[in-house]
């Protein structure tokens, strides 16, 4: 029976032991809570890590380990990595930086990767396989509605239910004792300066500042769940130079796709200090391949480099291999003028 994907499932605790625990929080929302309701602060769940951070968390694992082949752009004296790149091999930073002087789109190897796609993902795999399974979109290329698109194959969240909202409350204690009455001030090349038309001491770091919000929560359990597609990663050739497909090629490329993906997960669980309030571990993992027919095979994560190293070197029997060589570009003029100014 075909095998559809490995699901990896775990219980998660806080290492202080704590029902409370602070989850991502999101722009203008704040924390992303599930049938809210806000008299009693109660809802089913919330999102303490989503899918989008949590590919991020197995990109850094990853690359720590200097086993992925390199493609950086140096801007304004920082060497920036492809993994740091929201859009990895898609981003605008590579799309506006130069290899030898050509523009990266124009360049042998941006085209090759450019030109990517699920019957050739040769280039892809050679000098940026986190994107095979991590995904990517070239949105930034011009056309935004024509440009490569590349589906995610791993996704992994974490969650948690039973979810009562808690309040933050700090109080600063003025060892000055400056009231709130005092006068009105302002921040003058740094330097606190009287103003009447300032701001109250309490607004400029002085006096006892109360404060008050809604911050954290209660959670009954926390739970991480993830899948690594194989029917998403079935659909990948690796063709040859010459175009030649061959399925003992492609069945090696895959191997590595999903070894990487395994080590990766398998070190974030290993590290879930996620943020400050919600540094977690797992007690409790559950691995496993599903088939098609709803079969689940139990499996295991790895615990070194060993199932990778091997898939690697059948894939290099194959003729395929992660480019040795670092790829580094520079930015050109205009980004580099941009990323000296910050933006300016």
């Amino acid at each position: 029976m075909t095998e559809v994907a490995i699901c990896i499932k775990a219980t998660l605790e806080s290492i202080n032991g704590s029902k409370h625990v602070y989850p991502a929080t999101f722009a203008d929302i704040g924390h992303n809570l599930v049938a809210y309701e806000k008299q009693t602060g109660k809802a089913d769940a919330v999102q303490i890590d989503s899918v989008g951070s949590f590919a991020n968390r197995i990109e850094a694992e990853l690359a720590a380990l200097d086993i992925l082949p390199v493609v950086t752009t140096t801007a304004a004296g920082r060497e920036i990595s492809i993994h740091e790149m929201p859009h990895r091999a898609y981003d605008a930073i590579l799309r506006d930086s130069l290899l030898e002087g050509t523009p990266w789109r124009q360049s042998a190897i941006g085209r090759a990767i450019l030109g990517s796609t699920t019957a050739n993902a040769t280039a892809l795999y050679t000098y940026a396989p986190l994107t095979l399974l991590l995904g990517g979109w070239d949105s930034h290329g011009g056309d935004a509605g024509s440009g490569a698109k590349i589906a995610r194959s791993v996704a992994c969240e974490i969650w948690g239910y039973g979810v009562q909202t808690a309040r933050h409350c700090v109080q600063r204690i003025d060892p000055l004792k400056i009231t709130r009455e005092s006068d009105k001030h302002s921040i003058v090349d740094g330097i606190l300066t009287p103003d009447p038309n300032g701001k109250k001491p309490s607004e400029l770091g002085h006096g006892d500042v109360p404060n008050s919000s809604e911050k954290g929560v209660f959670v009954e359990r926390m739970e991480m769940n993830g899948a690594i597609s194989l029917t998403r990663l079935s659909r990948y050739h690796f063709p040859t130079e010459q175009g030649d497909i061959r399925p003992e090629r492609d069945a090696a490329a895959r191997t590595v796709l999903v070894e990487l993906a395994l080590l990766g997960i398998a070190r974030v669980l290993d590290r879930l200090d996620l943020r400050s309030g919600c540094e977690l571990f797992t007690a409790s993992r559950e691995v496993f391949t599903v088939t098609a027919d709803g079969t689940k095979l139990p499996k295991s994560l790895p615990t070194s480099t060993e199932a990778f190293s091997a898939a690697i070197a059948e894939a290099e029997r194959q003729g395929l291999r992660f480019a040795a060589e670092p790829v580094r570009l520079a930015a050109g003029d205009a980004l580099e003028r941009l990323a000296a100014h910050g933006g300016v």
